[in-house]
């Protein structure tokens, strides 16, 4: 028998046997279990062939067409499939209603491999809170300021940054010139909720394209959808676009701290004076009983710049496509006119809150929602193997309740890809758990009222006021960024309304 020698003396080849052995044979049993794992999850689910072992789905995922996508996967391979990010890591995509309503009503924690991606913006902000418990805390702490009384607070804020608005329409409409009012749209909604939220006037509309925040989020955003759908992109930046993204986010936050300490030393100065009425003062300078500040200011910074990119973003692009589906239906703009014409005087620049009581209008907004929503879903995940209504989900795995295709599903809606308001008359039932733009249950959005409110004046207002057409030739193009946008704007002429 051949013998080794060590410092530690002799070592016989059959020791050396007994001490390799275990160290190859322990790897290669993981191994094993892995591929077990990985071809039992395979089968679990259907889903769109994988061309690349390592990157799995990712060269579809990450594509600018993925919203598509999602909805041919859905009508190909049923209301439950599943996508792989590469071998260990898959996202399973839930269209079924009924499961929709049980994940979300029982309030199943978010997904942190998920949320992770969303982290460098948002911290600790409220949708993306994946600790229950912190959750819970936080979200009670920030209801006082989301309350309907105080939503309709935010109106004269509201008018005056419409008053811009309308004021940069009619130099368009006696010039007749085209106008992309989707970037209008976003700088109206950047002056908004950066007002009420940072406590801060961003000039947004007055600086167009020069303005800063806009030129961030045209960095930052449509990288962090990508680092939500793939984590590992944003651990380990090595993407260009990605260390831009950090540094662009840097930067804002930077801003918002700024913003934060101003509206504190504000609000001490004005201490007993007047009662706070906006959301950025309600926040800044609540307190506990024992007069300590009930947020942080990273806890306020995570959270103002969620509403800006939340309240922002998405409501921008839902008047966009709203406007474009309207100009699309002649008979549907006919009702819409004809309803706010009936409610608003002529000689109102800016709709009152009881004037915008329009439930057409609301319906179409809500069916621009259903066809075209701007916001995905929300990522859960469930710690054990859960089965519900004969589907069994399986633990630690990230569970996409994504709504494009479920708005779109024909088996849950009567002609899916028909834009078609009336769908929305009351009396006419709809499937639970089918329609969540604002997602639902427990966790549904903190600021769906803010949302409506600005909606409903802003459309109100355009519509009142201006005769829209398309630009000849135009037809819309979606791009899923950190929400679905206008990939080529919204070209459109203004003509003033003369009655």
């Amino acid at each position: 028998m051949a013998e080794f020698t060590s410092q530690g003396g002799i070592l016989r080849g059959q020791d050396v046997v007994s001490i390799l052995f275990p160290v190859a044979v322990i790897p290669l049993l993981f191994l094993l279990r892995s591929v077990f794992f990985y071809v039992k999850a395979r089968s679990q689910f259907p889903g769109p062939p994988i061309r690349n072992f390592w990157v799995g789905n990712l060269d579809q995922t990450m594509a600018n067409d993925v919203h598509e996508k999602w909805l041919q996967w859905n009508r190909e391979y049923g209301p439950i499939f599943q996508t792989w990010n590469s071998p260990f890591s898959r996202v399973i995509y839930i269209g079924d209603p009924h499961i929709i309503t049980e994940i979300t009503t029982l309030n199943w924690p978010k997904s942190s491999a998920q949320y992770a991606g969303f982290r460098p913006l948002s911290g600790d902000a409220l949708f993306v809170q994946t600790n229950h418990e912190k959750w819970r805390i936080q979200s009670k702490r920030l209801a006082p300021a989301f309350q309907p009384h105080v939503i309709q607070a935010q109106r004269p804020c509201l008018a005056k940054h419409l008053s811009n608005f309308v004021r940069a329409m009619d130099v368009v409409a006696e010039q007749n010139t085209v106008v992309d009012l989707s970037s209008l749209h976003i700088l109206l909604t950047l002056d908004f909720v950066g007002d009420i939220a940072f406590g801060t006037n961003l000039h947004a509309i007055s600086q167009g394209r020069d303005c800063r925040i806009l030129q961030l989020f045209e960095i930052i955003l449509p990288e962090l959808m990508k680092c939500g759908l793939f984590p590992l992109r944003g651990r380990f930046p090595i993407l260009q676009k990605t260390r831009l993204m950090y540094r662009a986010i840097a930067e804002l936050r930077s801003m918002a701290e700024k913003a934060i300490k101003d509206a504190r030393q504000k609000g001490d100065e004005a201490l007993g004076t007047s009662p706070r009425k906006k959301i950025s003062d309600i926040l800044a300078t609540q307190r506990e009983p024992d007069e300590s500040y009930t947020f942080s200011s990273k806890e306020l910074c995570d959270n103002y710049i969620a509403f800006l990119v939340a309240g922002g973003d998405p409501t921008a692009h839902t008047m966009s496509f709203l406007i474009y589906q309207v100009l699309c239906h002649p008979l549907v703009l006919k009702k819409v006119r004809a309803e706010i014409d009936a409610n608003i005087p002529f000689d109102t620049t800016v709709p009152s809150i009881s004037q915008v009581n329009l439930p057409y209008l609301n319906m179409v907004i809500k069916e621009t929602l259903r066809y075209s929503s701007p916001g995905f879903g929300t990522f859960r995940v469930c710690p054990v193997d859960t089965t519900i209504a004969g589907v069994t989900l399986p633990a630690n795995t990230t569970l996409a309740l994504w709504n494009p295709a479920v708005h779109r599903d024909p088996k849950l809606w009567d002609n899916a890809d028909e834009f078609d308001p009336e769908r929305w008359q009351s009396g006419q039932p709809k499937v639970r758990g089918s329609y969540f733009p604002f997602s639902s249950g427990p966790r549904s959005c903190i600021g769906q009222g803010l949302a409506m409110l600005e909606m409903t004046m802003t459309l109100a207002t355009v519509f009142r006021r201006y005769d829209l057409s398309l630009e000849s030739g135009f037809q819309m193009e979606y791009l899923p960024s950190f929400t679905l946008k206008p990939k080529n704007g919204l070209l459109v002429r203004a003509i003033l309304r003369k009655f």
